[in-house]
């Protein structure tokens, strides 16, 4: 039995779950909050989620976490493709998942009345019970926190509101193309790319308020898929994935080098220069004073060594579905700025660090 540290309407705590629930292993969720010293002690950041293993070993960051289980505990079919380019399409995709759909996310649940509502209540009621402070004070000052951390900061003002939903409902629209294909991103089987898009779809846009009803009248075949993916059934070992990338899915890997790459590549530029904040024209939006985060350096060194591992095919098959600025980051042979993390690859089980220095957003 491992124990999750998280919160049941958590983006990443949620993306774990589906994985851990689709390949059986036990575990049981507690409130991060009343054991803040115990996993800052443990993993080194407190985050939404911790994983503790069975053995006592402290897990941190669901990429490697999930890379780490298929290692230890292989179980047919994996849910990385074997084929080289699908394999790269998919971990791209996680990471915009992952990294880019997270601002969409936070502006859906905290700048919209019903779903601040929801979701302050659940968080108090989840994590701060038996604080000696009236409830409707610590929602009060958890919306604040939020709003503030998780909206304000990361780039949502009036001037960018619009680009940050219209990214939410281009996400709608490319998953429901691809699903209505077939029933996962690449094929009859679950996918890395399945398991970071479950992260922001299951426990935000599926579940808060507004975009839920949005995700029901627009994409109800992604809303069906949401399910499916909390349902876990087993996929077959024979489950095939499709043969090469096809439509639907190079205009969701467009989508991804279009906007979270430009991300990436403009994050690390102001890492490089020992900037706090940065800012950056996405689709037209101009985006300023983003803060700089030194873990989002190190997603986009994981994502050109995955690129430079590819052989010559694979590069050639994948490369005509990526913008000329994406393919320009993957390939350049210097990168743009060095995050020194995890430099002895020990990720889950080296000290973690927060998507921003001192923790907000986590």
């Amino acid at each position: 039995m491992h124990t999750l540290y998280g919160s049941t309407i958590s983006y990443y705590a949620g993306k774990l779950e589906a994985y851990l629930r689709y390949r059986g292993h036990a575990y049981a969720l507690l409130p991060h909050a009343p054991h803040e010293a115990e996993i800052r002690a443990g993993a080194g950041a407190v985050q939404s989620p911790v994983l503790r293993l069975d053995d006592g070993r402290w897990a941190s960051d669901t990429t490697p976490i999930l890379r780490w289980f298929e290692q230890a505990h292989p179980s047919p079919p994996s849910i990385y493709p074997e084929d080289p380019a699908l394999r790269f399409v998919s971990l791209l995709l996680e990471d915009h998942a992952d990294e880019w759909l997270w601002r969409p996310a936070m502006h859906y649940r905290w700048s919209f009345l019903r779903d601040r509502e929801h979701a302050s209540g659940h968080l108090v009621d989840e994590m701060l019970a038996g604080v000696p402070t009236p409830r409707e004070e610590l929602r009060k000052l958890m919306i604040e926190r939020q709003l503030g951390g998780f909206v304000t900061r990361d780039g949502v003002t009036e001037e960018t509101r619009g680009h940050v939903e219209a990214t939410a409902m281009a996400a709608y629209d490319q998953l429901e193309a691809i699903l209505a294909e077939r029933p996962f991103l690449l094929g009859e089987r679950r996918t890395i790319a399945d398991f970071g898009f479950v992260g922001p779809m299951l426990r935000h846009f599926a579940q808060d308020p507004t975009p839920a009803e949005l995700m029901r009248q627009r994409a109800p075949k992604l809303f069906t898929w949401v399910a499916r993916m909390w349902e876990a059934s087993p996929d077959p070992e024979d489950a095939a994935l499709i043969p090469s990338i096809d439509a639907p899915l190079s205009d969701l890997v467009r989508e991804a080098c279009e906007t979270h790459m430009i991300q990436l590549r403009d994050n690390a530029k102001g890492f490089a220069a020992g900037a706090s904040h940065f800012e950056t024209t996405i689709q037209g939006c101009h985006y300023t004073h983003l803060p700089v985060s030194r873990y989002r350096v190190w997603c986009l060194e994981e994502l050109r060594r995955e690129w430079s591992a590819l052989d010559d095919d694979a590069r050639e098959t994948v490369r005509p579905h990526l913008t000329d600025e994406a393919a320009s980051l993957l390939s350049d042979p210097e990168p743009i700025a060095r995050s020194d993390y995890d430099v002895a690859r020990e990720a889950p089980f080296n000290r973690a660090i927060n998507v921003y220095g001192d923790g907000v957003p986590a």
